[in-house]
């Protein structure tokens, strides 16, 4: 075992995909393995592997990414369920074990019961290893809104059961992390006050070229008041996503008589119920469930919108808006603190309660039928989405965790 100085481990939830023995990473990781290629001597990723690459917007061959032997990427098994996870959890551990023991610093993302980066800081709590917890979305919280929207059953008290020993575990991780890396401000507020020392901070993958240029911000604003009003939306088609919300909005608006299309961008477990209530409420001339898309094309679409309408259900920090914002496309839907915080400056959002379907179907129709507060929002929008950036965002979260997480071979020796 050789531990070296200046590495980085990351234990964290499936960001690469296996196809016929050969691995490739999501775009967006893609891009901080090259930061963390860049300030650190060694970057080890600890994950399990996806079936295909159509579980990724884009992907990257590993082969692209490999940089001598300063690159490790270790394919776990998949866990979240009892018997996979205790199975291999003697195994598992023993590979964590080595893994944190050879790194100075440690980030893990617990994100799912019975998954492997919890285990992760259990490991480096029994080592007295400083680590940095990251989420992308308030778990315990989240977890009690999904669990509520379960129909009643033998799963839903299963998962309750489950929701009872993860928690417990996670606030545990939170509560002895060195360093909480909270993404946006709705994790932030639910989470923040329980870690020793956290941070809001954004993980967006924006650069210049993501940014809408002003030619085709000018063409989008000089769109003519009679034709129909572009809505998009882009991510999983899974119930958190509150995709049935969605189309309600979308059978309201043609209810109204207004002129407007709408896309859905994303595959997932509700897709096919979504096309049962589009082929059932007859919404197939206004309404596109376009399943999955790859990333430019998604990007595309999303600068083409008028609209970005989400209706997310739970406590999360979803990127997609971050997306939007830097497309010049508005965000319209329901409320939450990491959404106001990203239009806090510019604008460029409109927000009603979250779960007010009503109250935000009325909201879209009143905007469907003004183009000038369309044109008011958009100009607003790009200006807020010229303030995101990739390479700031990494490079602020990779300063604190050289600030706050040094684990030298003294400290070791101690």
């Amino acid at each position: 075992m050789t531990f070296r100085p200046n590495s980085l481990v990351l234990v964290i939830p499936t960001v690469c995909a296996l196809r016929d023995g050969a691995i490739s990473l999501d775009g967006d990781f893609a891009n901080n393995v090259r930061a963390y290629l860049a300030a650190f001597s060694h970057v080890h990723v600890m994950t399990t592997a996806a079936p295909g690459e159509q579980s990724f917007p884009n992907t990257v061959p590993l082969a692209d990414l490999a940089d001598g032997d300063r690159l490790t990427i270790t394919i776990l098994p998949e866990p979240y369920r009892e018997d996979r996870y205790f199975r291999n959890r003697g195994r598992v551990k023993a590979q964590l074990h080595q893994a944190m023991s050879e790194s100075e610093f440690h980030l893990i993302s617990p994100h799912a019961a019975f998954d492997w980066p919890t285990l992760a800081a259990e490991v480096c709590q029994e080592l007295g290893i400083p680590y940095n917890m990251e989420a992308d979305w308030a778990l315990p919280v989240a977890r009690a809104e999904l669990w509520r929207m379960m129909p009643w059953g033998p799963n839903k008290l299963r998962k309750y059961i489950w929701g009872l020993y993860h928690d417990r575990q996670y606030y545990r991780a939170l509560d002895r992390s060195a360093l909480a890396l909270l993404q946006g401000g709705e994790v932030f507020n639910e989470l923040g006050h329980r870690a020793p020392n956290a941070f809001s901070v954004l993980n967006v993958q924006i650069t210049g070229e993501d940014r809408i240029a002003p030619a085709a911000l000018a063409a989008k604003l000089a769109r003519s008041d009679t034709q129909p009003v572009k809505i998009f939306y882009a991510g999983r088609a899974a119930p958190m996503k509150g995709p049935h919300v969605w189309l309600e909005i979308v059978r309201r608006l043609k209810l109204a008589g207004c002129r407007f299309e709408a896309t859905w961008a994303g595959a997932g477990p509700e897709l096919d119920s979504m096309q049962r209530f589009v082929d059932s409420h007859g919404l197939g001339d206004v309404c596109v469930l376009a399943g999955h898309v790859d990333r430019d094309e998604t990007r595309r679409r999303m600068a083409d919108a008028d609209l970005f309408v989400f209706c997310h259900l739970i406590a999360e920090s979803p990127r997609c808006l971050v997306e939007s914002l830097a497309s010049g496309t508005p965000i319209v839907g329901f409320e939450s603190h990491y959404a106001r915080d990203l239009v806090a400056r510019h604008g460029g959002g409109a927000f009603v309660p979250r779960g007010d379907t009503a109250r935000l179907a009325d909201m879209v129709t009143q905007l469907v039928s003004d183009r000038a507060a369309i044109r008011q929002l958009t100009i607003a929008a790009a200006a807020s989405g010229q303030t995101f950036d990739r390479d700031t965002a990494i490079e602020e979260r990779i300063g604190l965790m050289k600030r706050h997480l040094q684990w030298s071979s003294a400290a070791r020796r101690a």
